[in-house]
């Protein structure tokens, strides 16, 4: 018996229209690693989702220099990647603290604006968020791109967002730590993160 049509009554997830192809002309991104330097970006006071010990006293546009006076960790975040994202929030509150009496500073980008940030994370934080519009500190990061979605690769994303990734960026822009998970299978420590600002300031030292 022909199994042809065996299976014409089973159509395939629809993928969104305003999305590009996950194929056709794929352009895979490539992220920063440990080593490489990353390129300077402006924050805009009106982006500012929460500010705090990092942007209190900044006004106006402030660049990525400005805020590398001591090591810097850069968490890019969105609430599209559901309890992955809610994990990694949870994190960075438990050890913000220690990322601080280390002798760094956190920075948490975020794909979404500041309404929809809040909806999902309504207690105070203690680090500063900033929306990342348009994805241009993502692409800098080349953690995003519109020709490689993480909505093709990762089950139950179904938004155009970048892939996770923590950074740890010192006063001339060097990326001495890097973590990226593309299929979001993976959790960051903040831990091993430690381990390596510590080894920094001690070398500095």
């Amino acid at each position: 018996m022909s199994t042809l049509h065996r299976y014409a009554d089973y159509l395939p997830a629809p993928i969104a229209d305003q999305f590009p192809s996950p194929v056709k002309n794929r352009e895979r991104i490539r992220p920063l690693t440990a080593g490489q330097f990353f390129s300077d970006f402006y924050l805009e006071e009106d982006q500012v989702i929460n500010r705090g010990p990092l942007l209190k006293d900044a006004a106006g546009v402030t660049s990525l220099h400005l805020l590398t006076a001591q090591p810097l960790v850069v968490a890019f975040y969105s609430v599209n990647w559901n309890g992955y994202g809610d994990a990694l929030i949870a994190e960075l509150i438990e050890k913000h603290a220690a990322i601080e009496a280390a002798g760094a500073r956190l920075l948490v980008l975020s794909s979404e604006g500041k309404k929809h940030f809040t909806e999902f994370n309504r207690e105070p934080l203690p680090f500063d968020v900033v929306r990342d519009a348009q994805h241009r500190v993502a692409r800098k990061a080349g953690i995003y791109k519109e020709t490689d979605p993480i909505w093709g690769r990762v089950a139950g994303i179904n938004a155009d967002v970048p892939v996770p990734a923590v950074y740890l960026i010192t006063p001339s822009l060097e990326i001495t730590y890097s973590f990226t998970d593309t299929y979001l299978e993976q959790k960051f420590s903040v831990d091993e993160l430690l381990s390596v600002v510590d080894k920094q300031l001690a070398i500095s030292a």
